[in-house]
């Protein structure tokens, strides 16, 4: 199994104590949410038992009212029996909004309305037995309705203590849940205390064999930057070297091959009556040969030198560089070279955009098929970078080429039939490349080419 990183085991020892945290407060949180659910079901179990209770008691008063009445026959004994009948519809209405939640109970409640009415029913036939008879002691019939009036208070009793015990049930069963709820939440605040304390010793002593790491790491680190600082040092004066050596190199080249083609023209001068028309062509081929190789040796030198000669970063107005560009470029009259869109003017280093700038458009006359052509320059802003585009009309670029022409001394056409080094665009790829950008082309045979490259700001 692979070991992790040292930054994923310290936040991973991190983590332990800070998830054990999160648990337990949502298990506080939780505990809280199911004492107060258990709090508000107690509260509803006392308000059902409190209704039911008081219920019960008018159904009592109703009777104790009919029968003082019954016994005295004065008004006032039928005051509870009167009462009972207005607030009783109020306390059911009560029990049936409290019971909504529990259909056996809403079913229970049910049957008391139905029997509480047939009760009432019962009083009531009572009360007409009373005046229709007009006398003091109990009639056959008039004791059966009390009797009748008893076995239905009997059933109503039965039916609220039903109705109470179930509510007492469901209420002790919640306190349980409640117990339990609490029981977890213990367990898992001694959990997270346990889990805490040994994270915290884990992660002293992690830090501490970390901190030794570090502490060697960082000698390390230290040895590797003097050792860098040596190379940065020995590559530096390694530039110094090759620039000298490159110069020496290109002068000791160039010397000879000035000399060879000056004697070439003395020869050609000196000869000139003597020389037949053969010998003549091979000393303007030899004179082509020897300025080839001088042009070779500046390309070289150029693309040694590129990217990294540091110049100090100004103000660049770019549509007033192309137009210096074209103008020191002196394109054929009829060949038409158009600034499209707004260019930007920004701060960088002018002579390497010069450079790259004019190479393309350079190209692009150079290279076109003929003296009538098009180059249309263009640019769009990237965000860090501007988007050049440098698009010809010329004969376009086979797909296979795009890669390759931005080679060192690579040119698609023969050198015999136009003169090229092969080292312009190479010069520019590493000229953008060093500046943070990038160069590619779209191009179809025969349909011309277009050059982008990106140049940050």
């Amino acid at each position: 199994m692979p070991k992790l990183p040292a930054v994923y085991r310290g936040a991973l020892i991190l983590a332990i104590p800070l998830l054990s945290v999160i648990i337990t407060v949502s298990g506080w949180m939780w505990s809280r949410q199911e004492e107060t659910k258990a709090n508000w079901w107690v509260n509803h179990t006392e308000e059902v038992m409190r209704e039911s209770n008081v219920l019960f008691k008018l159904l009592l008063d109703a009777e104790t009212g009919v029968r003082g009445y019954k016994i005295t026959q004065e008004d006032d004994f039928l005051k509870p029996y009167q009462q009972a009948l207005q607030e009783i519809p109020p306390h059911l209405d009560s029990l049936d909004r409290l019971t909504q939640d529990n259909l056996p109970q809403k079913q229970r409640l049910e049957e008391i309305k139905l029997q509480i009415q047939q009760r009432l029913d019962v009083l009531a036939q009572i009360l007409q037995k009373i005046e229709t008879e007009q006398q003091t002691t109990l009639s056959p019939q008039l004791r059966q309705l009390f009797e009748e009036s008893q076995q239905k208070m009997d059933i109503v009793r039965s039916l609220l203590d039903t109705f109470q015990q179930e509510e007492w049930n469901l209420l002790n069963l919640r306190r349980a849940n409640l117990e339990k709820v609490r029981t977890v939440t213990n367990l898992l605040l001694i959990s997270t205390i346990a889990i805490s304390l040994i994270s915290y010793f884990v992660a002293v002593q992690f830090y501490r064999r970390s901190e030794g790491k570090v502490e060697e790491k960082a000698q390390e680190l230290a040895l590797v930057n003097a050792s860098l600082a040596e190379t940065n040092a020995s590559l530096a004066n390694r530039n110094q070297e090759l620039d000298q050596f490159t110069y020496i190199v290109s002068h000791d080249l160039k010397a000879p091959l000035r000399a060879i083609a000056n004697l070439s023209e003395w020869l050609e001068e000196d000869l000139e009556d003597r020389l037949d028309e053969d010998t003549s062509q091979q000393i303007k081929l030899l004179r082509q040969r020897v300025l080839r190789m001088d042009a070779f040796i500046d390309g070289l030198l150029r693309y040694s030198r590129a990217g990294r000669l540091k110049a100090e970063k100004t103000i660049v107005d770019v549509k007033q560089l192309l137009e210096e560009i074209i103008d020191s470029l002196n394109p054929p009259s009829e060949f038409t070279i158009k600034i499209n869109g707004e260019m930007p003017v920004f701060q960088t280093e002018p002579l390497p955009l010069q450079q790259v700038l004019s190479n393309l458009i350079s190209n692009g006359i150079k290279h076109h098929p003929e003296p009538k052509g098009k180059i249309e320059i263009s640019v769009s802003d990237r965000g860090l970078a501007y988007q050049f585009a440098i698009a010809d009309n010329g004969e376009g670029i086979p797909a296979k080429y795009h890669d390759k022409i931005f080679e060192i001394f690579q040119t698609l056409t023969s050198r015999e039939e136009k003169e090229s080094t092969g080292i312009g665009l190479s010069i520019v790829k590493k000229i953008i490349e060093h500046q943070g950008g990038k160069i590619w082309l779209e191009s179809q045979e025969g349909q011309g080419t277009t050059f982008y490259f990106t140049w940050l700001k």
